[in-house]
């Protein structure tokens, strides 16, 4: 069973409003998950670039000496935030792109077919 598609030279074809709003939004969400994870690294490169991110030496240095988990209780939320972000961040960035695919997806099953 053949397919024939009809070609109208006088009536250009244009995509619906929506499909277009849907297209730009979805680009949109996905750019704004991937500066996310952007900053995430670039925050995380930073954090292991300085020690004092996550254990600052003052409290290392403090007189008497601080209990471990007063050490250890801040890095590791910090570093379980920084988990958090990433995650979060490609979430975003992959719900951007099923918004951009599937806006895609629509303007193809939208197309008239003979």
């Amino acid at each position: 069973m053949e397919m024939h598609y009809q070609d109208n030279a006088d009536t250009p074809a244009q995509e619906p409003s929506v499909q277009v709003a849907g297209r730009f939004v979805g680009m949109a969400v996905f750019l704004a998950g991937i500066a996310l994870l952007v900053l995430t690294f670039v925050m995380a490169f930073q954090a292991f670039r300085n020690p004092e991110f996550f254990v600052p030496i003052q409290a290392l240095n403090a007189t008497p000496a601080p209990s471990t988990a007063a050490v250890l209780v801040p890095a590791i939320i910090k570093f379980i935030l920084l988990i958090a972000m990433v995650y979060i961040s490609s979430l975003i960035a992959g719900r951007g792109a099923q918004l951009f695919l599937y806006s895609r997806k629509e303007a193809r099953r939208d197309t008239p077919r003979d």
